[in-house]
Protein backbone atom coordinates (compact mmCIF):
# COMPACT_ATOMS: atom_id res chain seq x y z
CA UNK A 1 0.00 0.00 0.00
CA UNK A 2 2.79 2.44 0.73
CA UNK A 3 5.05 2.45 -2.84
CA UNK A 4 5.81 5.59 -1.63
CA UNK A 5 2.44 7.03 -0.65
CA UNK A 6 0.68 6.69 2.77
CA UNK A 7 -2.79 7.61 2.24
CA UNK A 8 -4.94 4.36 3.24
CA UNK A 9 -1.66 2.87 4.60
CA UNK A 10 -2.68 0.85 8.08
CA UNK A 11 -0.56 2.19 11.57
CA UNK A 12 1.33 -0.80 11.86
CA UNK A 13 2.70 -1.16 8.24
CA UNK A 14 3.32 3.07 8.92
CA UNK A 15 5.33 2.90 11.87
CA UNK A 16 7.78 0.02 10.62
CA UNK A 17 8.34 2.07 7.50
CA UNK A 18 9.26 5.05 9.57
CA UNK A 19 10.55 2.63 11.95
CA UNK A 20 13.05 1.54 8.87
CA UNK A 21 13.71 4.23 7.95
CA UNK A 22 12.27 3.51 4.46
CA UNK A 23 9.40 6.26 4.76
CA UNK A 24 9.99 9.32 6.82
CA UNK A 25 8.19 10.54 9.39
CA UNK A 26 7.66 14.05 7.52
CA UNK A 27 6.76 12.40 4.42
CA UNK A 28 3.90 10.88 5.95
CA UNK A 29 2.89 14.01 7.99
CA UNK A 30 3.21 16.25 4.16
CA UNK A 31 1.08 13.69 2.13
CA UNK A 32 -1.30 14.07 5.19
CA UNK A 33 -1.72 17.29 5.36
CA UNK A 34 -1.62 17.26 1.49
CA UNK A 35 -4.73 14.89 1.42
CA UNK A 36 -6.79 17.21 3.82
CA UNK A 37 -6.16 20.25 1.80
CA UNK A 38 -7.94 18.56 -0.79
CA UNK A 39 -10.28 16.85 0.96
CA UNK A 40 -11.63 18.17 4.18
CA UNK A 41 -13.06 21.45 2.43
CA UNK A 42 -16.27 19.03 1.26
CA UNK A 43 -16.43 16.81 4.41
CA UNK A 44 -15.55 18.97 6.92
CA UNK A 45 -14.24 16.66 9.49
CA UNK A 46 -11.16 18.44 11.09
CA UNK A 47 -11.55 21.81 12.60
CA UNK A 48 -8.46 22.89 13.86
CA UNK A 49 -5.38 21.60 11.89
CA UNK A 50 -2.14 21.47 13.87
CA UNK A 51 0.52 21.59 10.70
CA UNK A 52 3.70 22.79 12.19
CA UNK A 53 3.14 20.71 15.29
CA UNK A 54 2.74 17.80 13.42
CA UNK A 55 5.77 18.93 11.55
CA UNK A 56 7.92 19.29 14.36
CA UNK A 57 6.87 16.36 15.67
CA UNK A 58 7.89 14.28 12.83
CA UNK A 59 11.10 15.92 12.48
CA UNK A 60 11.81 14.79 15.67
CA UNK A 61 10.94 11.21 15.20
CA UNK A 62 13.30 11.03 11.77
CA UNK A 63 16.32 12.33 13.83
CA UNK A 64 15.59 9.46 16.39
CA UNK A 65 15.44 7.05 13.87
CA UNK A 66 18.71 8.41 11.98
CA UNK A 67 20.55 8.26 15.36
CA UNK A 68 19.62 4.62 15.57
CA UNK A 69 17.56 5.49 19.22
CA UNK A 70 14.40 3.67 19.55
CA UNK A 71 11.07 5.09 18.64
CA UNK A 72 7.11 4.06 19.44
CA UNK A 73 5.10 0.84 18.57
CA UNK A 74 3.43 3.83 16.34
CA UNK A 75 6.13 5.99 14.90
CA UNK A 76 4.86 8.65 12.47
CA UNK A 77 1.16 7.67 12.36
CA UNK A 78 -1.02 10.77 11.56
CA UNK A 79 -4.35 10.73 14.34
CA UNK A 80 -6.86 12.49 15.23
CA UNK A 81 -8.81 13.60 18.28
CA UNK A 82 -12.30 14.38 18.65
CA UNK A 83 -12.23 18.44 19.40
CA UNK A 84 -14.01 17.13 23.21
CA UNK A 85 -10.88 16.33 24.56
CA UNK A 86 -7.78 18.40 25.57
CA UNK A 87 -5.15 18.54 23.25
CA UNK A 88 -1.71 20.26 24.54
CA UNK A 89 -0.86 23.46 22.51
CA UNK A 90 -3.94 22.82 20.39
CA UNK A 91 -7.68 24.65 20.11
CA UNK A 92 -10.11 22.14 21.66
CA UNK A 93 -13.66 23.87 21.48
CA UNK A 94 -16.28 21.17 22.16
CA UNK A 95 -18.14 22.60 19.15
CA UNK A 96 -19.08 25.81 21.49
CA UNK A 97 -18.26 29.46 21.30
CA UNK A 98 -18.28 29.40 24.76
CA UNK A 99 -14.72 27.95 24.30
CA UNK A 100 -14.00 28.99 20.99
CA UNK A 101 -10.39 30.07 22.39
CA UNK A 102 -9.40 27.08 24.31
CA UNK A 103 -6.02 26.11 23.95
CA UNK A 104 -5.47 23.46 26.89
CA UNK A 105 -1.93 23.41 28.33
CA UNK A 106 -2.42 19.51 29.39
CA UNK A 107 -2.70 16.31 26.95
CA UNK A 108 -5.78 14.27 28.18
CA UNK A 109 -4.43 11.13 29.46
CA UNK A 110 -5.48 9.37 26.39
CA UNK A 111 -3.85 11.75 23.88
CA UNK A 112 -0.59 11.94 26.05
CA UNK A 113 -0.55 7.76 25.40
CA UNK A 114 -0.58 8.45 21.69
CA UNK A 115 2.50 10.35 21.81
CA UNK A 116 4.23 8.58 23.69
CA UNK A 117 4.57 5.77 21.32
CA UNK A 118 5.22 8.80 19.34
CA UNK A 119 1.45 9.15 17.25
CA UNK A 120 1.51 12.33 15.91
CA UNK A 121 -1.55 14.68 16.46
CA UNK A 122 -2.17 16.22 13.24
CA UNK A 123 -6.06 18.19 14.14
CA UNK A 124 -9.39 18.28 15.88
CA UNK A 125 -12.33 16.48 14.29
CA UNK A 126 -16.15 18.21 14.78
CA UNK A 127 -18.40 17.19 17.07
CA UNK A 128 -22.07 18.57 18.19
CA UNK A 129 -21.54 20.87 20.81
CA UNK A 130 -20.10 19.02 24.11
CA UNK A 131 -21.22 15.98 22.45
CA UNK A 132 -24.90 16.21 22.84
CA UNK A 133 -26.23 14.85 19.54
CA UNK A 134 -25.74 11.57 17.53
CA UNK A 135 -25.88 13.83 14.19
CA UNK A 136 -22.87 16.19 13.98
CA UNK A 137 -23.61 19.43 13.69
CA UNK A 138 -22.78 22.75 15.64
CA UNK A 139 -22.95 26.46 15.13
CA UNK A 140 -19.75 27.48 15.13
CA UNK A 141 -18.32 24.78 12.45
CA UNK A 142 -21.44 23.66 10.65
CA UNK A 143 -22.41 19.72 9.37
CA UNK A 144 -19.75 17.12 8.86
CA UNK A 145 -20.12 15.30 5.56
CA UNK A 146 -20.05 11.31 5.55
CA UNK A 147 -17.04 10.33 2.82
CA UNK A 148 -19.25 7.55 1.64
CA UNK A 149 -21.94 9.81 0.81
CA UNK A 150 -23.02 8.41 -3.03
CA UNK A 151 -22.82 11.44 -6.12
CA UNK A 152 -25.28 13.78 -5.53
CA UNK A 153 -26.18 13.56 -2.30
CA UNK A 154 -25.02 14.03 1.71
CA UNK A 155 -25.48 11.45 4.87
CA UNK A 156 -24.16 11.78 7.26
CA UNK A 157 -21.42 10.40 9.51
CA UNK A 158 -23.30 9.95 12.75
CA UNK A 159 -22.02 11.78 15.85
CA UNK A 160 -21.22 12.24 18.09
CA UNK A 161 -17.71 11.35 17.07
CA UNK A 162 -18.81 11.83 13.53
CA UNK A 163 -15.94 14.55 12.53
CA UNK A 164 -13.49 11.92 13.78
CA UNK A 165 -15.13 8.83 11.41
CA UNK A 166 -15.08 10.74 8.47
CA UNK A 167 -11.38 12.27 8.68
CA UNK A 168 -10.27 8.30 9.38
CA UNK A 169 -12.78 6.48 6.84
CA UNK A 170 -11.44 9.79 4.02
CA UNK A 171 -7.55 8.88 5.00
CA UNK A 172 -6.71 12.48 6.35
CA UNK A 173 -5.87 10.48 9.58
CA UNK A 174 -4.92 6.66 10.39
CA UNK A 175 -6.00 6.65 14.02
CA UNK A 176 -8.64 8.29 15.92
CA UNK A 177 -9.51 9.16 19.71
CA UNK A 178 -13.35 9.77 19.81
CA UNK A 179 -15.47 9.28 23.24
CA UNK A 180 -18.22 7.42 23.43
CA UNK A 181 -22.07 8.13 25.49
CA UNK A 182 -24.61 6.48 24.04
CA UNK A 183 -22.89 5.11 21.10
CA UNK A 184 -20.65 8.05 19.96
CA UNK A 185 -17.81 6.11 18.32
CA UNK A 186 -20.27 3.09 17.80
CA UNK A 187 -22.71 4.64 15.77
CA UNK A 188 -20.12 6.41 13.80
CA UNK A 189 -18.33 3.92 13.07
CA UNK A 190 -21.40 1.90 12.09
CA UNK A 191 -22.42 5.06 9.47
CA UNK A 192 -18.20 4.91 7.53
CA UNK A 193 -17.23 1.46 7.50
CA UNK A 194 -14.96 1.79 10.59
CA UNK A 195 -13.95 -0.19 13.74
CA UNK A 196 -14.14 1.14 16.97
CA UNK A 197 -14.42 -0.03 20.59
CA UNK A 198 -16.27 1.35 23.46
CA UNK A 199 -13.95 -0.23 26.48
CA UNK A 200 -14.96 -0.91 29.80
CA UNK A 201 -15.09 2.37 31.64
CA UNK A 202 -11.57 2.79 32.84
CA UNK A 203 -9.85 0.32 31.06
CA UNK A 204 -8.96 3.94 29.02
CA UNK A 205 -8.25 6.83 31.46
CA UNK A 206 -11.20 9.30 31.31
CA UNK A 207 -9.67 12.85 32.14
CA UNK A 208 -9.70 15.15 29.60
CA UNK A 209 -12.22 15.36 28.41
CA UNK A 210 -14.79 18.14 28.73
CA UNK A 211 -17.06 19.25 30.07
CA UNK A 212 -15.63 18.32 33.49
CA UNK A 213 -14.18 19.62 36.95
CA UNK A 214 -11.39 22.17 36.06
CA UNK A 215 -8.19 22.21 38.25
CA UNK A 216 -5.09 23.19 37.94
CA UNK A 217 -5.36 23.45 34.13
CA UNK A 218 -6.60 19.84 33.97
CA UNK A 219 -10.45 18.60 32.76
CA UNK A 220 -11.39 15.63 35.34
CA UNK A 221 -13.92 13.01 35.17
CA UNK A 222 -16.79 13.82 37.57
CA UNK A 223 -17.84 10.44 38.24
CA UNK A 224 -20.99 11.94 40.62
CA UNK A 225 -22.69 12.28 37.57
CA UNK A 226 -23.86 10.40 34.34
CA UNK A 227 -21.81 11.47 32.09
CA UNK A 228 -18.87 10.95 34.14
CA UNK A 229 -19.82 7.55 35.03
CA UNK A 230 -20.74 6.24 31.49
CA UNK A 231 -18.87 8.12 28.97
CA UNK A 232 -15.29 6.32 27.94
CA UNK A 233 -12.29 7.29 25.21
CA UNK A 234 -12.05 4.59 22.69
CA UNK A 235 -10.21 4.24 19.55
CA UNK A 236 -11.18 4.24 16.26
CA UNK A 237 -9.55 2.89 12.96
CA UNK A 238 -10.10 1.40 9.62
CA UNK A 239 -8.81 -1.83 10.41
CA UNK A 240 -9.19 -4.00 13.67
CA UNK A 241 -5.44 -5.17 14.00
CA UNK A 242 -4.72 -1.38 14.03
CA UNK A 243 -7.60 -0.46 16.32
CA UNK A 244 -6.61 -3.47 18.44
CA UNK A 245 -2.94 -1.62 18.73
CA UNK A 246 -4.39 1.71 19.74
CA UNK A 247 -6.35 0.09 22.34
CA UNK A 248 -3.29 -1.63 24.11
CA UNK A 249 -1.64 1.68 23.74
CA UNK A 250 -4.79 3.39 25.51
CA UNK A 251 -4.85 0.72 28.07
CA UNK A 252 -4.05 1.72 31.81
CA UNK A 253 -1.00 -0.24 32.65
CA UNK A 254 -3.53 -0.93 35.87
CA UNK A 255 -5.03 -3.76 33.86
CA UNK A 256 -3.52 -7.05 32.44
CA UNK A 257 -3.94 -6.48 28.39
CA UNK A 258 -4.70 -9.80 27.02
CA UNK A 259 -3.66 -11.00 23.32
CA UNK A 260 -7.12 -11.21 21.85
CA UNK A 261 -4.96 -13.96 19.33
CA UNK A 262 -4.26 -16.09 23.00
CA UNK A 263 -8.37 -16.45 22.71
CA UNK A 264 -9.52 -19.73 22.66
CA UNK A 265 -12.82 -19.13 20.86
CA UNK A 266 -14.42 -22.77 20.43
CA UNK A 267 -14.74 -22.26 24.39
CA UNK A 268 -16.63 -19.25 24.17
CA UNK A 269 -20.60 -19.09 24.80
CA UNK A 270 -22.87 -16.39 22.05
CA UNK A 271 -26.42 -14.76 22.58
CA UNK A 272 -27.41 -12.40 19.38
CA UNK A 273 -30.58 -10.71 19.27
CA UNK A 274 -31.38 -8.50 16.33
CA UNK A 275 -32.12 -5.01 18.52
CA UNK A 276 -32.63 -4.17 22.22
CA UNK A 277 -36.41 -5.23 22.11
CA UNK A 278 -38.47 -2.13 22.29
CA UNK A 279 -37.39 -0.28 19.33
CA UNK A 280 -37.37 -1.39 15.63
CA UNK A 281 -34.43 -1.88 13.57
CA UNK A 282 -34.50 -1.79 10.13
CA UNK A 283 -34.94 -4.97 8.39
CA UNK A 284 -31.16 -5.12 6.53
CA UNK A 285 -29.82 -4.40 9.43
CA UNK A 286 -31.31 -7.08 11.69
CA UNK A 287 -30.69 -9.39 8.46
CA UNK A 288 -26.78 -8.63 8.68
CA UNK A 289 -26.60 -8.88 12.56
CA UNK A 290 -28.38 -12.48 12.46
CA UNK A 291 -26.19 -13.66 9.31
CA UNK A 292 -22.94 -12.09 11.19
CA UNK A 293 -24.23 -13.93 14.42
CA UNK A 294 -25.16 -17.01 12.43
CA UNK A 295 -21.26 -17.26 11.11
CA UNK A 296 -19.81 -17.53 14.36
CA UNK A 297 -21.76 -21.63 14.81
CA UNK A 298 -19.00 -23.31 13.33
CA UNK A 299 -16.26 -21.94 15.53
CA UNK A 300 -17.44 -20.79 18.88
CA UNK A 301 -19.03 -23.80 21.85
CA UNK A 302 -22.41 -22.80 21.64
CA UNK A 303 -24.42 -19.77 19.56
CA UNK A 304 -28.34 -18.94 20.75
CA UNK A 305 -30.42 -16.22 20.32
CA UNK A 306 -30.62 -14.16 23.09
CA UNK A 307 -33.48 -15.36 25.43
CA UNK A 308 -33.06 -12.52 28.70
CA UNK A 309 -35.38 -9.72 30.23
CA UNK A 310 -32.53 -7.44 31.19
CA UNK A 311 -32.02 -5.92 28.10
CA UNK A 312 -35.23 -4.80 27.50
CA UNK A 313 -35.26 -2.32 30.47
CA UNK A 314 -31.57 -1.19 29.78
CA UNK A 315 -32.44 1.72 27.16
CA UNK A 316 -35.36 3.36 29.31
CA UNK A 317 -32.58 3.54 32.09
CA UNK A 318 -30.31 4.85 30.21
CA UNK A 319 -33.13 7.84 29.49
CA UNK A 320 -34.44 7.91 32.99
CA UNK A 321 -30.61 8.45 34.54
CA UNK A 322 -30.14 11.13 31.16
CA UNK A 323 -32.77 13.11 32.82
CA UNK A 324 -31.46 13.41 36.67
CA UNK A 325 -28.34 15.20 35.03
CA UNK A 326 -28.40 18.91 36.54
CA UNK A 327 -25.55 19.67 33.78
CA UNK A 328 -23.46 21.99 36.06
CA UNK A 329 -20.42 20.86 34.37
CA UNK A 330 -21.69 22.58 31.05
CA UNK A 331 -23.37 25.76 32.85
CA UNK A 332 -19.86 26.78 34.29
CA UNK A 333 -18.84 27.30 30.50
CA UNK A 334 -21.77 29.79 29.86
CA UNK A 335 -24.64 30.50 29.27
CA UNK A 336 -24.12 33.54 26.97
CA UNK A 337 -22.50 31.39 24.56
CA UNK A 338 -24.33 28.23 24.19
CA UNK A 339 -26.82 27.02 21.00
CA UNK A 340 -30.34 26.28 21.23
CA UNK A 341 -29.84 22.89 21.68
CA UNK A 342 -27.45 23.40 24.54
CA UNK A 343 -30.04 26.09 26.46
CA UNK A 344 -32.74 23.37 25.33
CA UNK A 345 -30.95 20.82 27.42
CA UNK A 346 -30.20 23.10 30.48
CA UNK A 347 -33.60 24.21 30.48
CA UNK A 348 -35.29 20.77 30.72
CA UNK A 349 -33.26 19.68 34.11
CA UNK A 350 -35.78 19.02 36.62
CA UNK A 351 -34.83 18.77 40.19
CA UNK A 352 -34.48 14.75 41.62
CA UNK A 353 -33.97 13.58 44.79
CA UNK A 354 -30.93 11.87 45.86
CA UNK A 355 -33.43 9.18 46.55
CA UNK A 356 -34.92 8.98 43.00
CA UNK A 357 -31.00 8.85 42.08
CA UNK A 358 -29.88 6.23 43.91
CA UNK A 359 -32.88 4.28 43.01
CA UNK A 360 -31.98 4.47 39.36
CA UNK A 361 -28.45 3.36 40.13
CA UNK A 362 -29.60 0.55 42.35
CA UNK A 363 -31.61 -0.41 39.52
CA UNK A 364 -28.74 -0.47 36.67
CA UNK A 365 -26.43 -2.71 39.42
CA UNK A 366 -29.42 -5.11 39.00
CA UNK A 367 -29.57 -4.97 35.59
CA UNK A 368 -26.27 -5.38 34.95
CA UNK A 369 -25.94 -8.49 37.02
CA UNK A 370 -28.61 -10.34 35.65
CA UNK A 371 -27.63 -10.06 31.91
CA UNK A 372 -24.61 -11.00 32.59
CA UNK A 373 -26.18 -13.90 33.36
CA UNK A 374 -28.26 -13.82 30.29
CA UNK A 375 -25.33 -13.62 27.61
CA UNK A 376 -22.79 -16.06 28.06
CA UNK A 377 -19.41 -14.59 27.33
CA UNK A 378 -20.26 -12.34 24.24
CA UNK A 379 -23.65 -10.70 23.24
CA UNK A 380 -24.27 -9.42 18.95
CA UNK A 381 -26.42 -6.92 18.77
CA UNK A 382 -27.23 -3.93 16.17
CA UNK A 383 -25.26 -0.58 16.84
CA UNK A 384 -28.55 1.31 15.63
CA UNK A 385 -31.75 1.34 13.61
CA UNK A 386 -30.84 2.67 10.64
CA UNK A 387 -28.36 3.13 8.04
CA UNK A 388 -26.20 6.31 7.82
CA UNK A 389 -28.71 9.38 7.70
CA UNK A 390 -29.63 12.05 5.28
CA UNK A 391 -27.27 15.15 6.50
CA UNK A 392 -30.09 17.19 8.57
CA UNK A 393 -32.83 14.49 9.45
CA UNK A 394 -33.41 14.04 12.75
CA UNK A 395 -36.39 11.86 12.43
CA UNK A 396 -36.34 8.25 10.39
CA UNK A 397 -39.00 5.63 9.76
CA UNK A 398 -38.18 2.36 10.41
CA UNK A 399 -40.96 -0.20 9.51
CA UNK A 400 -43.60 2.51 10.21
CA UNK A 401 -42.56 4.10 13.15
CA UNK A 402 -40.72 7.43 13.62
CA UNK A 403 -37.71 7.76 15.49
CA UNK A 404 -35.51 10.35 16.52
CA UNK A 405 -31.98 9.97 16.99
CA UNK A 406 -31.87 8.90 20.13
CA UNK A 407 -34.31 6.10 19.50
CA UNK A 408 -32.31 4.70 17.01
CA UNK A 409 -29.65 4.30 19.06
CA UNK A 410 -31.26 2.24 21.50
CA UNK A 411 -29.33 -0.63 21.49
CA UNK A 412 -26.27 1.30 22.04
CA UNK A 413 -27.08 3.33 24.74
CA UNK A 414 -28.51 -0.11 26.49
CA UNK A 415 -24.95 -1.16 25.97
CA UNK A 416 -23.65 2.27 27.60
CA UNK A 417 -25.51 2.19 30.96
CA UNK A 418 -24.21 -1.73 31.82
CA UNK A 419 -21.04 -0.80 31.66
CA UNK A 420 -20.11 -3.49 28.93
CA UNK A 421 -17.28 -3.08 26.33
CA UNK A 422 -18.04 -3.17 22.83
CA UNK A 423 -16.27 -3.50 19.44
CA UNK A 424 -18.12 -2.43 16.59
CA UNK A 425 -16.80 -4.11 13.43
CA UNK A 426 -18.52 -3.59 9.50
CA UNK A 427 -19.89 -6.90 8.24
CA UNK A 428 -22.07 -6.04 5.10
CA UNK A 429 -23.30 -3.47 3.21
CA UNK A 430 -26.34 -2.69 2.47
CA UNK A 431 -28.55 -2.69 -0.87
CA UNK A 432 -27.99 1.03 -1.35
CA UNK A 433 -24.47 0.29 -0.83
CA UNK A 434 -24.47 1.52 2.81
CA UNK A 435 -21.72 0.42 5.59
CA UNK A 436 -23.92 -2.15 8.37
CA UNK A 437 -21.93 -2.30 11.24
CA UNK A 438 -22.75 -4.44 14.48
CA UNK A 439 -21.77 -4.81 17.94
CA UNK A 440 -19.67 -6.98 19.36
CA UNK A 441 -20.37 -6.98 23.35
CA UNK A 442 -18.17 -8.74 26.05
CA UNK A 443 -18.36 -8.87 30.18
CA UNK A 444 -16.31 -5.77 31.76
CA UNK A 445 -12.75 -6.68 31.36
CA UNK A 446 -12.97 -8.97 28.33
CA UNK A 447 -12.20 -6.92 25.45
CA UNK A 448 -10.08 -9.56 24.42
CA UNK A 449 -13.16 -11.67 23.85
CA UNK A 450 -14.78 -9.22 21.77
CA UNK A 451 -11.93 -8.50 19.73
CA UNK A 452 -10.84 -12.35 19.22
CA UNK A 453 -14.87 -12.86 17.58
CA UNK A 454 -14.18 -9.65 15.64
CA UNK A 455 -11.12 -11.25 14.55
CA UNK A 456 -13.10 -14.33 13.16
CA UNK A 457 -15.69 -12.57 11.40
CA UNK A 458 -13.11 -9.95 9.56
Amino acid sequence: MLEGHSIGSDARMLAAAVRSGSLSAREVIEQHLDHIARTNADLNAIVTLAAESARREAHEIDARVARGEPVGALAGVPFTVKDLIATAGVRTTAGSFALADNVPRIDAPAVARMRAEDAVLIGKTNTPEFGSSGLTYNDMFGYTVNPLSPAGTKLSPGGSSGGESAAIASGMSVLGLGTDFGGSVRWPAHCTGLYSIRPTPGRVDPDGQYPGVMHDHRVLTNTATMHGAVQTIGPMARTLEDLTLALRVLSSPRYRWIDPAAVPIGKLDIRWAAGEGTIPVDAEIRAATEAAALRTASFVRTLAPYDGTALRSANDLFTQLRACETQTDIEQYGPAEFSENIRTILAAVRPTSATEVEALWAKRAELQHRLLAEIGDVLILPVASILAPPLGETSFDVGGTTLSWSQALASSRAISILGLPSVVVPVATSESGLPIGIQIIARPWHEHHALAIAAALS
